[in-house]
């Protein structure tokens, strides 16, 4: 790159950094704020699965239509920036940030706005209706599904539910069959436990609800009066036979018709109602219904009632005045009003609903995470932690290892962070937890590309270069490495975030975009630096640009190739012994996986897990298992998770609040998996990484050759293995986080093992006389400072994250810190002699001999040490001991007539070859 070039492109930087600060600066009127996803400001995230009626299959328009609708319903919540987008075939996720009442949220979002209305009196049933035709309201659940359970025949239901007959109480439920009920459990009920069914010629209905809070009814039917306080939830068995009973739906009225108002007509006092309008059929089957309301209550002389309900709760049963004459012949008209509600509140939940339409399919919640407002605030603190640590971490090791070097390599990464920076908040890239995670861990792919440069420019230093030279030759010999082992580190991102689920999307985004910003600033920024100030006379100063040094020592230059036995027999002890973990052991598989209700908290002071067992179990959640997080003091824990099976909404309440009453609990986290969406999750992680090494092994065979491919599978199986079987060793939970780190790990492993194989193959064509044995050695011995350099920068930012980055991080930063440390041992010890092993056999190479002789035609270009060549025949072990002076192995090679080589080399060159041919004498 010349000077007008390099000044060319420093100017656009300097340009678009500009740019950039306007966008960070307060009061700039370009300035822009990052999107901060729900895990770092708090907010509900739904997944919902569709479910279509067993007569039809479920199709796109079902799956656009409801997206419509849920927009419509968020648009009336007043949530900021809501984001709802469908996913694969059959699901739609809804984020909902900032939320303040996610359970009123939760439950307008996704209730599938099944309206029913009941002719109560005559279409309640069983336990439920008294011999003089009055409702009977039951507080237990459980109470009132035992007075029925003879009447349910060959296991003929639609709702099953779980329950425990010594505490009289519904365990779970309702689920649509008996196995769904039995899978809840593992296909068997634990001990104490029983199936209970409602009959199937019945649905249970609710009205009321226990949460002070709550839009619920103003009276629930019950009583002498026909009405008692709606202050808890009351259960009722309804006769259920379509299309008799119930005796109208929601097909049956015109949602354009339907609103909360104020009722103005005389009498009214201007009470909230909602105004209903009925098609053709649905008005006729409304007047006939309330015309025998209204006889029935002449000839009782009692009120007879209607139950409007939604998605089996009443909302409200309005009666029919018998001694109003005018209603005698029931209410046409094609339209009528809910009255009697308590609030406009509640005629607005009911309107919202309504307006919007109902859904298309009912859908079923398969993933949902609440995060309180204070847990965001403390997970971005604690990120934001991580990434000033790990930038810290790395620009300190780039100063003290590359000093000038260093300084522009941390320039760059300066400008690597501002057009990352950028990046965001042009394509409004939220910014997530794992989002962090993929930030911080881009700071170690930034210094990589660097140092693989750098590294360079330092051995054709060595070799004699001046500085100029050195630079120009480090940026062009070591492009095609950063290419390669940049590509295959996109290449686990993008998959990552094709199959992964929205949490990891943000890690493999952040990890995809940080890939390929490392490759403009390493290859462009730090050498248009470079360039201009090439001029000045202190720059030809190697010690100053921390150029200098031997290469490796002496005790590392040992024979790699040659050892594989002993490389090979650790790995496989090593790999036995995780493989015996995971078998035996087992993996401790967090919610992701396996479904259930996950909670978390934190006390202001330290707190023994007894006492908060104590606390579950008082509201029945003893079997629940509780852990502490993060470090314990004398065994107290100031951070807490509770895992257990699938809790309902009121359930899960009713355990925060107690948790918040006896320890002070604060700041709460809940998620809910679904069993079906664990599975999910686990087929999309062996997708994820059965296509990663795909494409991985179709790259490397293009690029290199398949042997080499066999090399970096076997690696990669290594690590894998290895880094899993830790988990099942320690018992760590796995988590999606989990399989990010794991998929990381193959990216980072390909990364170290690419640059030994770039290397060979670079000697292969240099050293046409050497076995591969030699070949591989040289390679290992040339580029081991270079690989262990970039795994020692990559694991400073990681160490960021385990130690700053929270309870939350800490566990995918261990995985990370396993497998990419096991990388860098699999990429030298096993990789590489795998490689030689198959090559070897191979008849351009099986007749060569493990001597120095065959480096005759092999070059340096002055600079190399003399003592590498004595290394290299101990290591190889057959140095032809006739030899008087062995040739040096090259550090930075020139073939024989190769431009800009001295004179004199190339007669040494001409010389060294026809001394070794088979009749050539030296002279």
């Amino acid at each position: 790159m010349n000077r007008r070039t390099s000044f060319l492109v420093v100017g656009l930087i300097v340009a678009a950094l500009v740019g950039v600060a306007l966008m960070a600066i307060p009061g700039s009127p370009l300035k822009q704020d990052p999107t901060l996803g729900l895990d770092l400001q708090g907010g509900l995230e739904v997944t919902l699965q569709a479910v279509p009626p067993p007569d039809r299959e479920l199709t796109e328009q079902d799956l656009d239509r409801s997206v419509d609708i849920m927009r419509n319903r968020v648009d009336k919540l007043g949530v900021t920036e809501p984001e709802i987008r469908k996913q694969g075939d059959d699901q739609i996720v809804i984020q909902l940030p900032g939320v303040s009442d996610p359970e009123a949220a939760a439950e307008i979002i996704g209730t599938t706005a099944q309206l029913e209305l009941y002719d109560l009196e005559r279409s309640l049933t069983g336990p439920s209706i008294s011999v003089r035709g009055l409702p009977i309201e039951h507080t237990s659940l459980y109470d009132l599904l035992a007075r029925v359970q003879s009447q349910v025949q060959d296991g003929q239901s639609e709702a099953w539910y779980v329950v425990n007959p010594q505490a009289r109480r519904v365990v779970s439920g309702p689920f649509g069959t008996e196995e769904d009920a039995l899978r809840k459990s593992r296909g068997k009920l634990p001990p104490g436990r029983e199936l209970f069914a409602v009959p199937s010629d019945m649905v249970v209905i609710t009205c009321g609800s226990d949460d002070p809070d709550a839009n619920v009814a103003a009276g629930c039917p019950g009583g002498q009066e026909g009405i008692i306080p709606s202050d808890r939830t009351y259960y009722y068995l309804f006769s259920y036979a379509p299309p008799e009973v119930p005796q109208m739906t929601g097909e049956d009225f015109k949602l354009s018709g339907t609103r909360a108002d104020f009722d103005t007509s005389p009498g009214g006092g201007g009470r909230p109602i909602v105004t209903m309008e009925f098609t053709g059929a649905g008005s006729d089957k409304f007047e006939e219904i309330t015309r025998g309301l209204w006889i029935r209550g002449r000839l009782k002389q009692s009120p007879q009632h209607f139950a409007i309900v939604l998605d089996r709760e009443i909302r409200t049963f309005p009666q029919i005045d018998f001694t109003d004459s005018t209603l005698s012949g029931g209410i046409g008209g094609g339209r009528a009003q809910i009255e009697g509600l308590e609030s406009i509140g509640e005629a607005n939940d009911i309107a919202i609903v309504l307006q919007t339409g109902a859904l298309p399919v009912k859908f079923e919640t398969l993933d949902r995470t609440d995060i309180s407002a204070t847990l965001g605030k403390d997970s971005l603190r604690e990120a934001w932690q991580a990434a000033i640590g790990g930038l810290l971490l790395v620009v300190v090791f780039l100063l003290l290892f590359y000093r000038f070097l260093g300084l522009v390599a941390v320039a760059g990464i300066a400008i690597y962070a501002a057009f990352l920076y950028a990046t965001i908040l042009l394509f409004d890239v939220t910014l997530t937890l794992p989002g962090f995670a993929g930030l911080v861990l881009t700071f170690g792919v930034a210094a990589d590309a660097n140092i693989v440069i750098f590294e360079r420019i330092k051995e054709e230093v060595r070799a004699g270069r001046s500085m100029r030279a050195a630079i120009a030759q480090g940026y062009r010999k070591g492009f095609a490495t950063i290419v390669d082992a940049n590509v295959v580190t996109a290449i686990t991102a993008m998959v990552l975030f094709v199959v992964a689920t929205a949490g990891v999307r943000g890690f493999a985004l952040m990890l995809l975009i940080g890939t390929a910003l490392s490759m403009l600033t390493a290859v462009l920024a730090t050498r248009a630096i470079l360039a201009l100030i090439a001029g000045f006379g202190w720059f030809d100063n190697p010690r100053l640009m921390g150029a200098t040094g031997q290469g490796l020592p002496r005790w590392l230059r040992i024979d790699y190739m040659g050892l594989r036995r002993y490389w090979f027999a650790f790995s496989g002890l090593v790999v036995t012994g995780a493989i015996a973990a995971i078998v035996f052991l087992g993996l401790n598989l967090g919610i992701d996986f396996e479904g259930g209700t996950e909670i978390t908290f934190r006390t202001p002071q330290p707190t023994s897990l007894e006492q908060v067992r104590d606390e579950a179990s008082k509201i029945g959640q003893g079997s629940a298992v509780i852990q502490g997080r993060g470090e314990s003091v004398d065994g107290e824990y100031t951070s807490f998770q509770i895992r257990t099976e699938t809790l309902p909404v009121p359930e899960q309440n009713e355990l925060q609040q107690e948790l918040a009453q006896a320890v002070d609990a604060t700041a709460f986290g809940a998620q809910t998996v679904s069993e079906s969406f664990g599975a999910q999750i686990a087929n999309a992680a062996i997708l994820a990484i059965i296509v990663s090494l795909l494409l991985i092994v179709l790259y490397l065979s293009v690029r290199f050759q398949w042997k080499y491919s066999v090399g970096v599978l076997v690696a990669l199986a290594h690590d894998v293995t290895i880094t899993v079987g830790v988990y099942a060793l320690t018992g760590r939970e796995v988590s999606t986080a989990t399989v990010a780190a794991v998929l990381t790990v193959l990216g980072y492993s390909m990364y170290d093992t690419i640059i030994v194989f770039d290397r060979m193959r670079e000697n292969v064509p240099l050293m046409r006389r050497a076995s591969i044995r030699v070949i591989g050695n040289v390679s290992l011995w040339e580029v081991l400072p270079r690989s262990l350099a970039t795994t020692f920068i990559t694991m400073l930012p990681i160490l960021s994250l385990y130690f700053f980055g929270g309870d939350t991080l800490k566990d995918f930063a261990f995985a990370l810190l396993v497998g990419i440390g096991f990388g860098a041992y699999s990429s030298i010890f096993l990789a590489a002699p795998l490689v030689g092993l198959l090559k070897e056999r191979e008849p351009e190479f099986a007749r060569r001999r493990d001597d120095l002789g065959a480096l005759a035609g092999v070059t340096t270009v002055g600079g190399a040490l003399a003592e590498e060549a004595a290394d290299l025949a101990a290591a190889a072990g057959t140095a032809d001991e006739e030899e008087e002076v062995a040739p040096e192995p090259r550090v930075a090679t020139t073939t024989a007539g190769a431009p800009g080589a001295p004179a004199s080399s190339k007669r040494e060159r001409r010389r060294q070859r026809r001394a070794s041919r088979p009749h050539g004498r030296a002279r």
